[in-house]
């Protein structure tokens, strides 16, 4: 779900913040035209305290006598760098706006993969910061921080657990039985 949870948030920023958004995995990327935003990440950090599922039955085949059962996923925060570049004080003004706003119209992002649809909660981690004066290449610049909770990752190992056929309750009470 990582993947998709990523392409799904490179979309998000396309479609409503800025068309010209990269998605930044490496150190350095070049832009082919300003205004621009880079998503440098994810960062991801493992939750390995949060333990909600529970192994979970995909199958049973009575037939057969057995279940098969999905193992739990492991789950993670994303983080990303935003930084924002633009020619013009003004406009860089607007696409921080801009930025501070999406979250507010959009505070869940929709993945889906294969049959499983999931709404990722997700936030301005760092307030956008911008620079009043254009760096050495006459570009002004904002950064800002993301982080997108909670994205679990599925290990894909189903184990196959055998059905109980029968329960034999005995009990000497004879106020049980009544």
């Amino acid at each position: 779900m990582i993947e998709e949870t990523v392409r799904e948030l490179a979309t998000l920023f396309c479609e409503h913040v800025e068309e010209n958004t990269v998605l930044n995995a490496g150190s350095i990327v070049e832009l082919s035209k300003l205004p621009a935003i880079v998503l440098n990440g994810p960062t991801l950090t493992e939750k390995k305290k949060l333990m909600r599922d529970p192994e979970r039955i995909t199958a049973i085949d009575e037939e057969a006598g057995h279940a098969i059962r999905e193992i739990p996923p492991r789950w993670y925060d994303l983080k990303f760098d935003v930084n924002i570049s633009c020619a013009d004080y003004w406009e860089l003004l607007g696409l921080t706006e801009k930025l501070s706003r999406i979250n507010q119209a959009y505070p869940l992002l929709t993945v889906k993969r294969d049959e499983r649809e999931r709404q990722y909660l997700w936030r301005l981690e760092k307030a956008p910061q911008v620079s009043t004066t254009p760096n050495i290449s006459q570009v002004y610049q904002g950064q800002a921080g993301i982080i997108i909770y909670d994205v679990e990752v599925y290990s894909e190992i189903q184990e196959i657990w055998p059905l109980i056929e029968k329960v034999i309750v005995r009990c000497n009470d004879e106020r049980m039985l009544n």
